[in-house]
């Protein structure tokens, strides 16, 4: 009988080679050739599920995010809707320095969405996606007398996403300025300035 392939899972055992190729080598060197050859099979097996490379990668992008909001779901469930929440997430996504992550493949993304149309829409959707995580969990705290309600909501969530970013690149770059307890101070400080600031204009 003919072998029966499960066609997501194999997809999915492909993304994860490029993942590993591009945290290794770099996206430049993420070539279906390369990533054939980490995988032990021929380009034909990469072709029959990818039309080419910038499907691959987009599909790549669009697992990573997949599986970070899938372990962002995880890390929050059973804490009380609301500030708990926010905090955990926010948490979540300013990785402690030094922990295995997603790092370099993101900063690929960001380098090729400003030019790979296919790219730029898995970004678009992956802001949009977390935006809407940090946009709940804002109303959960106001709803629950946690947090004064912003002049500006729309404003506080674009504040501490761009901040859960600034600190991201930071941990990226500078790991010993954001070790130990002074990288879980500034995401506090971050939550606390943005959430209780009153300059926010509508």
């Amino acid at each position: 009988m003919p072998k029966i392939v499960d066609h997501a899972r194999r997809r999915e055992e492909i993304a994860r080679l490029a993942v590993r190729v591009i945290q290794e080598e770099g996206s430049e060197h993420a070539t279906v050739r390369r990533i054939a050859m980490a995988g032990g099979f021929s380009i034909g097996v990469l072709n029959h599920y990818f039309r080419d490379k910038d499907e691959l990668i987009a599909f790549t992008f669009e697992w990573i995010a997949n599986q970070t909001f899938a372990d962002l779901d995880a890390s929050v469930s059973g804490l009380d809707p609301g500030l708990a929440r926010l905090r955990c997430a926010i948490d979540f996504m300013v990785p402690t320095p030094g922990a295995s992550s997603f790092m370099g493949v993101w900063l690929s993304l960001w380098g090729g969405a400003m030019h790979n149309p296919d790219l730029a829409k898995v970004h678009r959707d992956y802001y949009a996606r977390w935006r809407r995580y940090v946009s709940r969990y804002v109303r959960e705290a106001i709803a629950r007398g946690e947090i004064p309600a912003p002049h500006s909501a729309r404003d506080a969530v674009d504040l501490l996403i761009a901040g859960v970013d600034g600190l991201w690149i930071g941990v990226a770059f500078e790991r010993e300025r954001y070790r130990g307890a002074r990288r879980r101070h500034l995401v506090n400080q971050l939550i606390h300035t943005v959430l209780h600031s009153r300059s926010v204009e509508r």
